[in-house]
C-alpha cells in the first residue's frame, strides 16, 4: 500500500501524494462504510477491507513514521467516509486503538454519520450478550445513553437519526410511538444543537438488507401552532400535528404546579 516504501521514506513524500494513497485505501467512493460489532474483517466494506493496516500502529509501527502515518490515515478515514453505525455499537465505534491498546476518541473526526436506533434494543433483548465495557450506566434508557453522544460530533456536517424495524411507516404503530417517547427529549437537544445538520426519519424493510421505505419525521419535533391544538380539539388534526402535540407534551418540563390547561390537553392526547 505505500509503494514499496518504508513508513520511514512513504513520510518524507508530499502530503498530497500521501493522501491520494489514503484515500485510495480508506474513502469509500459510493455509500455508507457500514460499522457492525459481528464483522470482525471488515466484509461489508471490501474495497477499503485492507486499508485498516494504515491507521492502526500496530500494523505501521509505532516509532514516530508509524504514529504519523497512522494519525493521517485515522484522519482521512473517519473524516472522508459517511458511516451508518447502530446506536448500541456508537460508543464502540467512538474510539479508535493505538498500537498499546489505549483507546483514542475519534469524536472530533466525524462528518457524516448515520444511526439507527432498533425498536426493540439488543442490551436490553439479549441477555447472553455482555455491554461494552466502556459504556457508563446512567439508569436512563439504553437508546438514549446511546445517542447522546452524538453530542459531542461537534464538527459534524451531517448526523441521520433512523428509527428502525416494522409497524406503519409513518410511527403511527405502538412500538414506534413508544420508542419516540423514549427518545424524544435526546433528540430535541440534537435538533437544537446541530439544525438542519441533522434529519430523523423512520424506516422499514422486509426481510433485505436495504430499506425499503423511509419517512422523514423530523416535523414531529417542531412546535404545534394554536390552530393545530384547535384542530386536535375539534378532531381534525393531521397526525403529524398531533404528534408535534405529544412530543411538546413529552418534552415539557413539569413545574410540579398542575394547571387546568395540563388536565386539559393531557386529556386529548
Amino acid at each position: 500500500m505505500l509503494g514499496d516504501l518504508t513508513p520511514a521514506d512513504f513520510i518524507r513524500l508530499p502530503r498530497d501524494a500521501r493522501d491520494k494513497v489514503y484515500q485510495r485505501h480508506l474513502v469509500k467512493t459510493t455509500g455508507h462504510v457500514i460499522i457492525d460489532e459481528a464483522d470482525n474483517d471488515d466484509s461489508l466494506n471490501p474495497m477499503i477491507a485492507k486499508g485498516v493496516i494504515l491507521r492502526q500502529e500496530y500494523f505501521v509501527g509505532s516509532d514516530a513514521a508509524g504514529v504519523q502515518i497512522a494519525e493521517e490515515a485515522r484522519e482521512t478515514y473517519y473524516t472522508q467516509n459517511s458511516f451508518q453505525v447502530q446506536s448500541h455499537w456508537l460508543c464502540e465505534f467512538l474510539s479508535d486503538s493505538l498500537a498499546n491498546g489505549e483507546s483514542v476518541p475519534i469524536e472530533g473526526l466525524i462528518r457524516k454519520i448515520t444511526v439507527t436506533v432498533d425498536l426493540q434494543h439488543p442490551w436490553e433483548t439479549r441477555v447472553l450478550t455482555p455491554k461494552p465495557k466502556n459504556r457508563k450506566d446512567k439508569g436512563k434508557p439504553e437508546a438514549v445513553c446511546d445517542l447522546e453522544r452524538l453530542l459531542k460530533l461537534e464538527k459534524a456536517e451531517w448526523i441521520g437519526i433512523e428509527i428502525k424495524g416494522g409497524g406503519a411507516i409513518d410511527g403511527s404503530d405502538l412500538k414506534t410511538q413508544q420508542k419516540i417517547k423514549e427518545i424524544c427529549n435526546i433528540v430535541k437537544k440534537l435538533i437544537n444543537q446541530f439544525l438542519e445538520r441533522l434529519t430523523v426519519a423512520k424506516v422499514w424493510r422486509d426481510g433485505g438488507p436495504f430499506y425499503a421505505n423511509c419517512h422523514d419525521i423530523k416535523a414531529y419535533w417542531k412546535r404545534p401552532t394554536d390552530q393545530s391544538k384547535k384542530r386536535l380539539q375539534n378532531g381534525a388534526a393531521s397526525f403529524e400535528e398531533v404528534m408535534q402535540i405529544q412530543i411538546e407534551e413529552w418534552t415539557r418540563k413539569v413545574s410540579g404546579i398542575i394547571t387546568e390547561e395540563d388536565l386539559y390537553w393531557e386529556s386529548l392526547l
